[in-house]
Formats: C-alpha cells, structure tokens, sequence
C-alpha cells in the first residue's frame, strides 16, 4: 500500500512538472498571443500619428521611406531573399528560418516581389535625413510624443498609441504555421492633422539656396505678400532629427530657430527711416556725404569710407549712404524712427503656435535715444536695435502691399481627431504707412536692385525690389575681427508683388556678397504660373 502511495505521488509530481515546464515554453516562445486561440510572430512595422502638410495638402512628414520585407521561413523565401542581401545577414536569416521562425528586413529603397512566403512594404520614417522646414515641425521624444516645434504644439491632436504591425500566424512555440498568410494589421485609433501655410516647392528651394549660397549660420524666409502667410523658412545649422543627441554640444547653436531670433540688422533698417521720412514730406531731403560725418563727437564712416557726394533719399538707399541716414535721422528725431518701427512691428513678438513665438527684437526706449550719438546709430541699424529676420519681412510686405500687412502666420488649419477642420487666416491688416509712401518707397528699393548695390540679388525674368545690410555685432573672432551679420531683403515682382523673401547671413562679408544671390536664386525658382 505504502508503495502504491508513493508510485501515484511520484506520478503526480511528473505531471505538474511536465505542466510548469509547457507553461515556462509558452511564455518564453518570443511571439506575441493575440488571443486565447491564436498565436502570431509580430513585428512593429511603425506608430500611428496625425501627418504635418502643407498649404496644398503634401506631407511635409514622413516623406522618406525604406522598403522592408517580412518572409516565412521556405526555400523560396530564402531563394529570393539571396540576390538582396549580404552573405552575412543571408546566414543570420537563414539560421532563424531553420528554427521556423519569420525574419523582417530593411531593404532600402531595393525591391523585392511580394508573393504567399514575402511580403514587401514600404515604411516611412518619421523624418527625412534632410527634414524641410525642421526647426519650425520640430521632433519627437522617446515616448512619441512632440517635444518642439508643430509636433509639440499639436500633441494633443497628432498623438496616438496605435500600431501598425505585420503577422504571421504560429504555433505555441513561435514557428510559422505551414500555409498561412503574412498579415498587415493596424489598431483602431483616429488621429487628426496640421495643414501649415508652408508651400514645399518653395521651401525646398529655399533650402538649396542656403547650403548653395554657402550659409551655414543663418537663416532665409518666404511670406505671401497678400495674406502674411509663411511659404518657406529654413535656419541653419541643422541638425539630424533622427539623432538629436549629436547635436546637443555644438557651439553653433543648430536647434536655434534663427528666422524667429532678433540680431543686429544694420542698413535694412533704412527702409523704415526712409519710410518715416516720406511719411512726414523729408522725400526732398539731401545731404553731402564726404565718407564720414561726426555727431556727438563719434564719427560715423560709410562703407570703406567711401564719400558719395551730394545725395538725395532715392541715391541714399542705392548705395546705403550711412552719412545721409544719420543727419536724415537727426532732423526726423527719436520719436518719429521709433512711432514708424511700431507701426511696422517692431519691438513685438509673433505668436505662430503654442510655444512657436518669434522674438520681439529691441527698439531703443526715447531716453536711451536722447544723445546725437545714439539716435545717430539708430538712423542706420545699428546700436541696441535688433529684429528677426520675420520681423524684417513683415516691414517688406508692408512696402510692397500699399502699406498694409498681415501678421505673419504659418498655421492654416488644423482636422481634430473627430474629423472636425478649423481654418485660420488673417483677415485684418495692419495700416502701417500710406499708399504714396509704399510707392516711392517700392520704386527706390527697384532702383537699389537695377542700379544699386543689391544689383547680385536681380531675378533673371523680372524686376525686384530690395536692401542689403552689413551689421556690425560686437562680437570678436579669436583673431580679433568683428563678426557681422549680412543681410538682404526685398519683394518681388516689384511691379506686382507677391513675395517677400529675407536672408541672413551670421558672420558674413556684405549683405551684396553674401545674401543678395541667395535671394536671386530663390525668386528664379518660383513658379508663378499656379
């Protein structure tokens, strides 16, 4: 009796031995159990979030893409897979195939056909290598979540937790089931999305034009003459989205958005003087420059000290007479520069999206301005000014645009998780100067392009109308040369406007060598058949 006892004791300890080690097998396999009765090997082929456009619908996300492959484990996978890849990898796949198992492989932009053991997808990456616009979309943190830029002001919209995944159906072991199909599934989640007013034609221009002009810190935008909306605006340095830790101790700052960050402008500035001047009747103002002029017992020189004679406000601008603004500047006074540059936004911020706002730049206070010297400094640029390249923009689409302009916008619409669409647009325009003021003012800044200094910025089939800068920073180089800022601004066609387009170059040589052919080459680009 006491052997039969220990005989069903033993055989019952085997029993729930042989169970626990069935259970540890299931729960090791590497396969994901979808349900009670089905097994799958699942791969992630990629998240599920809302999609970044442009103003006509394009993605501005999501626009590279590799092809992957998911195989079963066969011959014929094997077969066809062996033209694709290296020996290596081929020897990996072939290893886990001979235990039964589907592989998943990044092709590139190779192809491969699908049949019943390959399937072939493409999967597109969040961000290309060389993302558009990538300081204004921003990127994502480890969690998917926006952490800069549209990605982060929208969150709440563009985030999900579904999943887009491959499957292939298998045992409790993990090994493909003979006969059965690769699936793709995705998980029931509704995402919204964000149309911005970027054009992506433009914008790519844009940014060839940069990294072809050669700025590598500096930044260009593109605004819609009519409406204020943003069509292009690139900074530079990038960095890679896709690797945002190698950028995070670079001295260049990459992540700065420069288009939005106020810096010393210099003579572009001397479009507002200029325009306060017309606006109080001083357009026959003329002044005799002999290369320098002295104020407050500080001497101002004109570029290389050179002396341009008599001049008037139209030869001023031409050939940005640094003489000629100031004494313009000492007979306008402080309060009249300063009333213009408000009027045309100066010294006030842009609020493009939650947590996308372009600085205010510095308009010198009236006490800061009450020396000959200083207001003197301020006629032409320079001094505690400062404004953002948008902020230049907006000054040049209200010249262009008979003196009105529309605050800068880059949001057109944004489709909530519901399906449900919110336009925006701006349907109220700032009145900044008068009409007689915009065209005098468009005609000498032609002029400055067909006759002046900006003349490397004029397009090849039409005219234009613009201002180079050279401003100085009081930053110093480790061999003690001052560090500049070049600039060019302008509209065209400057009979027709359309476009207003500034480029800023940090540590340039001149606004004319630096910035005018980069604008040149972004108006020669655009197609204004559409």
């Amino acid at each position: 009796m006491k052997k039969r006892i220990v005989a069903v004791f033993t055989a019952f300890c085997l029993i729930i031995g042989g169970l626990c080690l069935r259970l540890y097998v299931l729960c090791s396999c590497g396969t994901e159990l979808v349900s009670s009765e089905s097994h799958y090997s699942s791969f992630l082929l990629y998240k599920l979030r809302g999609s970044i456009t442009d103003c006509k619908g394009r993605k501005i996300t999501e626009t590279y893409y590799d092809n992957y492959v998911i195989a079963k484990p066969s011959v014929n996978s094997l077969a066809a897979l062996s033209d694709i890849i290296d020996s290596r990898t081929y020897q990996s796949v072939r290893e886990k195939m001979s235990d039964g198992l589907p592989v998943m492989l990044n092709i590139g932009k190779r192809e491969i056909s699908s049949d019943s053991d390959i399937l072939c997808v493409p999967i597109y990456r969040r961000y290309s290598d060389s993302q558009p616009a990538q300081h204004l979309i921003g990127y994502l943190d480890e969690t998917g979540h926006g952490l800069t830029g549209i990605e982060k002001a929208f969150d709440s919209v563009l985030f999900s937790d579904g999943e887009v995944k491959a499957r292939v159906p298998a045992d409790a072991y993990g090994r493909t089931i003979s006969g059965s199909e690769i699936e793709i599934t995705s998980d029931p989640v509704n995402v919204g999305s964000v149309r911005l007013t970027l054009d992506l034609d433009i914008q790519n221009a844009v940014e060839y034009a940069l990294d072809n002009g050669k700025i590598s810190e500096g930044c260009a935008i593109v605004i819609d003459i009519e409406d204020g909306a943003v069509r292009a605006a690139a900074s530079r340095p990038v960095y890679n989205t896709n690797r945002v830790s190698d950028s995070l101790s670079s001295s260049s700052a990459p992540f700065l958005n420069r288009c939005f960050s106020s810096f010393a402008v210099g003579s572009i500035f001397k479009v507002a003087v200029a325009a306060a001047a017309l606006e109080r009747g001083l357009d026959g103002f003329e002044c005799e420059c002999k290369g320098s002029c002295s104020v407050g017992g500080v001497v101002f020189g004109c570029s290389s000290n050179t002396a341009h004679g008599k001049v008037d406000l139209k030869k001023a601008l031409e050939v940005s007479c640094n003489t000629y603004f100031i004494n313009l500047g000492q007979k306008l006074g402080a309060e009249a520069i300063t009333e213009t540059a408000a009027l045309l936004g100066f010294g006030q911020k842009n609020e493009f999206a939650d947590g996308i706002i372009s600085e205010p730049g510095t308009v010198p206070t009236a006490e800061a301005l009450n020396t000959p010297a200083a207001l003197a400094n301020f006629s032409f640029g320079q001094g505690s000014f400062t404004a953002s390249p948008v902020q230049i923009a907006q000054m040049l689409c209200a010249v262009a645009n008979s003196g009105k302009y529309n605050r800068p916008y880059l949001v057109a619409s944004v489709t909530d998780k519901s399906g449900k669409e919110t336009a925006y647009d701006n349907k109220y325009p700032v009145v900044a100067l008068s009409e007689e003021t915009s065209r005098k003012l468009t005609e000498m800044l032609t002029s400055v392009v067909e006759n002046g200094n900006g003349s490397s910025a004029k397009p090849k089939d039409f005219s234009a109308a613009g201002k180079t800068a050279t401003a100085q920073t009081g930053i110093f180089d480790k061999n003690g040369v001052e560090l500049c800022n070049t600039w060019f601004g302008g509209f065209f066609p400057s009979d027709n406007p359309k476009y207003a387009v500034v480029i800023m170059k940090q540590g340039g040589s001149s606004g004319a060598e630096d910035c005018a052919p980069v604008f040149r080459q972004i108006a020669d680009s655009i197609n204004f058949s559409e």
